[in-house]
């Protein structure tokens, strides 16, 4: 008893003397009030340690301590994981589209360089199966004709002209059916128009 109560004292003795190391050292600001009550809560800690531990043998601040601090590191990781996660698919998704895309373009000019191929293909990622899917494929192209006309505005009324022309059945047959075999994609998920 003699020997526990000799602990209690030495240890209110080191933290009254941190505690007031640590308030010499605070300069004067806002932030010395948050200080004074972290270091209070401290010694209100070193105090009642002794008195729980008469009700609870087991009881060791430390170990509830590391407990929760464990607890709460582990939410935070989970948490940064989730967002850094939500983070790389959606960087990786714009990329996938962009290579995609271009790769497509690219393929098409080399297999029909007659024309100019504008191709916009809608992606997402499939979390069921880990990994991503191609949604929709639009092909737009330009038989080397002037490009039409989007919107006409005279005066303060503006009309639209629909320039999503069907290009012949027979090329855009082809066009699907390529686009098909080199990405392994259903032909109804690709759409041929001209520009």
């Amino acid at each position: 008893m003699i020997q526990t109560l000799r602990e209690w004292l030495i240890g209110i003795c080191t933290a009254v003397f941190f505690i007031t190391a640590v308030e010499m050292i605070l300069p004067d600001n806002s932030m010395k009030k948050y200080a004074k009550f972290v270091l209070g809560l401290i010694l209100i800690t070193v105090f009642i340690n002794p008195i729980i531990k008469i009700f609870d043998r087991n009881f060791d601040i430390n170990t509830y301590t590391a407990n929760v601090m464990e607890n709460f590191d582990k939410k935070k990781t989970e948490n940064d994981f989730k967002q850094y996660k939500e983070k790389n698919i959606s960087t990786t998704l714009e990329v996938f589209k962009l290579n995609l895309q271009s790769n497509c373009e690219k393929k098409l000019k080399e297999k029909y360089p007659e024309g100019n191929y504008k191709v916009d293909v809608e992606a997402a990622y499939d979390s069921e199966n880990d990994k991503l899917t191609i949604k929709d494929v639009k092909v737009g192209v330009k038989d080397g004709a002037v490009e039409k006309v989007k919107r006409i505005q005279i005066g303060g009324d503006s009309k639209s002209v629909n320039s999503t022309e069907n290009i012949d059945a027979e090329k855009s047959t082809e066009i699907k059916k390529y686009l098909s075999d080199e990405l392994k994609v259903s032909k109804d998920i690709i759409q041929v128009s001209k520009l």
